[in-house]
């Protein structure tokens, strides 16, 4: 009976051993299937798409007062801090759940929906008189170009479709919605289709991130002194090696000034000369090839 016992503990140390081996391989299959579609839309949108609707872009623009121009500038960096806002908390309750505390998900995500309610809904009461104003080259824009943007958006759907017919194996619920939200143009009718073309500043949007892969190592920065003067140390960790860029942002988006850093055993280390920044609080940040981070910089002279 003992030998029994021993005997069967083996074959459930081995079936379990089987099973989580086969989690990971089908987990992994999900992810490269994902990137896959992911760079199939992308690939379509950036040659089929993009140069049109950056025509389009233009001319929208052009048609604007150079007042309500300069306003939708600030307000698309402002909708472009949002998201990022957005993301990064996002991406922190994707670690939160990977580690196992799942049972505060929805309440923590309602919380994020509630927390950048107010900001959003202040952003586009401050469209709207913009938006107003441009209406008839926005409706002309959409209207004259009603069947081309549903066939693009019947293709993306066709993409989808085909994707999910060739990998009916694996189980994609729960991945992605209709898998063309990030494309500008493609998304919503109407109401919501507009805002998010008047919103675009013109570039081809950030590859969204699947849900199941790997959160990313963070980057933690560090500047000091804080405030800082005429100059400033900045530390980050966790930085892949090589040469990134470290960048200085106003408030607005506008890049104020860039430096050439490189990381060495994960480590930055680097002197940054501010001299000629006006006193203010600004974004700094390193972009690297495993992401942004993005830190405040308080400047008082």
């Amino acid at each position: 009976m003992k030998h029994l016992l021993i005997l069967f503990g083996f074959v459930c140390m081995f079936t379990a051993a089987g099973t989580a081996q086969e989690k990971a391989a089908r987990k992994a299959a999900r992810i490269e299937a994902f990137h896959e579609l992911r760079g199939d839309l992308r690939s379509w949108f950036e040659q089929d798409v993009y140069p049109t609707a950056k025509i389009w872009h233009e001319q929208y623009d052009a048609s604007l007062t150079s007042q309500d121009l300069a306003d939708l500038q600030r307000l698309r960096a402002e909708a472009k801090r949002l998201r990022e806002a957005v993301k990064a908390d996002l991406k922190s309750l994707r670690i939160t759940a990977e580690s196992g505390s799942r049972s505060s998900m929805r309440e923590e995500l309602q919380d994020v929906r509630e927390k950048y309610k107010d900001d959003v809904e202040n952003l586009l009461e401050r469209l709207k008189p913009i938006a107003k104003r441009s209406r008839t080259i926005l409706r002309k824009l959409f209207d004259d170009n009603e069947d081309k943007i549903e066939s693009w958006r019947s293709t993306a759907r066709d993409i989808v479709g085909d994707w999910r017919e060739e990998h009916d194996d694996l189980s994609m619920k729960g991945m992605f919605g209709r898998g063309d939200h990030q494309l500008p143009l493609l998304a919503g009718d109407g109401r919501k289709a507009a805002v998010r073309f008047i919103l675009w500043d013109g570039t081809m949007p950030p590859a969204p991130e699947t849900r199941m892969s790997a959160p990313q190592q963070r980057m933690p920065m560090n500047v000091s002194p804080a405030p800082s003067g005429n100059t400033a140390t900045v530390s980050a960790m966790n930085v892949p090696d090589g040469q990134h860029m470290l960048q200085v942002f106003d408030m607005n988006g506008t890049l104020i000034r860039s430096t050439a850093v490189t990381s060495v055993s994960g480590k930055i280390t680097q002197n940054i000369d501010l001299s000629g920044i006006p006193a203010g609080t600004y974004m700094l940040s390193v972009n690297t090839p495993a992401g942004r981070s993005t830190t405040n910089l308080v400047i008082n002279k």
